[in-house]
């Protein structure tokens, strides 16, 4: 009991000499009051929307220098530590955190920090559990209309999805899982694959053609296509050897196989190729600079289809199964899949449907909001949702929700693409969270900040777009006073990954005028 009182006494101490560090400077310097201090948070947030994080840091020390108004100081102190955390003052927004959190939980900051460690760990070791949850389903027949017979491939970008039905020469574009239209085709296609760039691109038996039917690469034997690199560069596994095909520039590299390869199916991630061969029953990993053989998977069951996660996690279909590192799942009647991170497509044939599933590791989700502005109606977030190495996930409107005040608001959300902006590094500086919640990519002479901010080294090879989550809705009014909480949250059952930010009715106001001056 006694210990109870003076850890409470002891509380209470910190909390008195924490009150008199905000009201000396105010007393000494006679500053600024709660309305002033709210005008500097204001342009504080508009220099970060902005992304001139140097002005926005300092405005928002301005905003804490006089008197805040109590149940708006975690905003305030939440929005210095993370304006301190992208001009490099980690260790210093840390220690702040720690001592307002020791009086005052605050989830927002406590989540912050989280971020902070995910990157200072970079936990990129194997998953050691996966998450499956059924999202929904695409059916081929509605009301006796058919749509699509047998599904062969699909492929995804942004809220985007295409899926190929070889036997009526087809392909059928969705958006959010809504048809938006069919369009016919007349050539002999496999395979459909949208490049990191967001142009389509149809895989013949001989040759690789753009969205229009028009060649761009022939001279192909049993080709199949791997994925895209950042630079946007297509890898192409053809029966000896593997193709890397530049669509912008036009050019290609060839390098040859160990052996002649009858590949049922390849996966690309940041820096390995993974090729199925099918006569030996084995994954093949190749390094994706330099073709070198890595290493290699045997299969203890046959294998048609599989998938890997950005870190290197491989998936298989079994029989009535999917398989992750060991572990099964219970998926049944399934031909195929296809899998965008987090996001597995499972196709099946009886039926014509195609079932939409979570299939969530335990590594994070970053989430940021990188701009939130108005016009006379409406409110727009744009959010980036990415994986530790700062490529983002495709197709995942099903997993996104947006907050204020901790209480959900029904959004219209959709996936835009946006510039890319990006630092270019003459040496390796400042920490991985800095970049990231900057939300640029990292270009130059530092490897570890070029793979993990989704970036290329050079300048020439880095694309102009990527895409953001935009998130709609219509903003109360009058607005009220004072500083608006906005959370925008990805969830996969229990795992929940967020971020947040804020607005004001004075940065509503400038936005709208910002935005008619157009």
């Amino acid at each position: 009991m006694c210990g109870m009182y003076v850890k409470v006494l002891n509380r209470y101490f910190l909390l008195i000499g924490y009150l008199l560090l905000l009201i000396i400077p105010v007393l000494s310097l006679a500053v600024i009051d709660e309305e002033t201090a709210r005008m500097y948070f204001t342009q504080a947030l508009e220099k970060t929307y902005a992304g001139d994080f140097k002005s926005a840091y300092e405005l928002a020390l301005k905003s804490m220098s006089g008197r805040v108004y109590v149940e708006e100081l975690p905003h305030f102190w939440y929005l210095r530590g993370r304006l301190a955390i992208i001009n490099g003052l980690v260790d210093k927004a840390l220690e702040d955190f720690k001592n307002f959190t020791v009086l005052v939980r605050n989830d927002d900051i406590n989540n912050l920090m989280e971020k902070v460690g995910y990157f200072r760990r970079l936990n990129l070791a194997p998953s050691q559990s996966f998450t499956l949850g059924y999202i929904d389903s695409i059916k081929g027949n509605v009301r006796g209309v058919e749509y699509f017979q047998t599904p062969t491939s699909l492929s995804v970008y942004g809220d985007n999805l295409v899926l190929l039905d070889q036997k009526n020469k087809r392909l059928v574009f969705f958006k959010n899982n809504k048809m938006m239209k069919i369009k016919k085709f007349s050539k002999n296609v496999k395979q459909v694959f949208y490049n990191k760039d967001g142009n389509l691109y149809l895989l013949g038996e001989k040759s690789l053609y753009d969205e229009n039917e028009q060649e761009v690469l022939g001279g192909l034997q049993v080709p199949y296509i791997a994925g895209s690199d950042r630079s946007g560069t297509i890898y192409i596994v053809d029966f000896d050897r593997v193709i890397k095909f530049n669509p912008n520039k036009k050019e290609r590299v060839e390098f040859k196989l160990p052996q002649r390869t009858f590949c049922l199916d390849a996966e690309l991630t940041v820096s390995r190729l993974y090729i199925l061969d099918a006569l030996r029953q084995k994954i093949e990993i190749f390094r994706i600079d330099t073709m070198e053989k890595v290493d290699e998977v045997k299969l203890l069951e046959k294998v048609w289809s599989f998938e890997v996660t950005p870190y290197g996690d491989i998936i298989y279909l079994g029989k009535d199964k999917v398989v992750a590192n060991g572990k099964e799942y219970s998926i049944k009647d399934v031909d195929f899949i296809e899998y965008s991170y987090p996001t597995l497509f499972a196709i099946k044939w009886k039926g014509n449907t195609i079932e939409q599933y979570f299939f969530k590791d335990d590594k994070p989700v970053f989430v940021n909001i990188e701009l939130v502005s108005f016009d006379e109606d409406n409110a727009y977030a744009y959010i980036s949702v990415e994986d530790l190495f700062g490529d983002e996930l495709h197709y995942i409107k099903y997993a996104l929700a947006m907050y204020e005040r901790d209480v959900y608001v029904p959004t219209d959300i959709y996936a835009e693409q946006r510039d890319i902006r990006s630092v270019k590094v003459e040496k390796c500086t400042g920490e991985l969270i800095s970049y990231r919640l900057q939300g640029v990519k990292v270009i130059g002479d530092c490897p570890i900040l070029t793979r993990f901010t989704g970036s290329v080294a050079s300048a020439e090879e880095l694309l102009n777009k990527k895409i953001l989550w935009v998130a709609k809705w219509t903003y109360l009014k009058p607005v009220p006073p004072g500083v608006i909480k906005l959370s925008a949250k990805v969830s996969f059952k229990e795992q929940s990954y967020y971020d947040t930010m804020f607005y004001t009715q004075k940065l509503i106001l400038n936005s709208i005028a910002k935005s008619n001056n157009k």
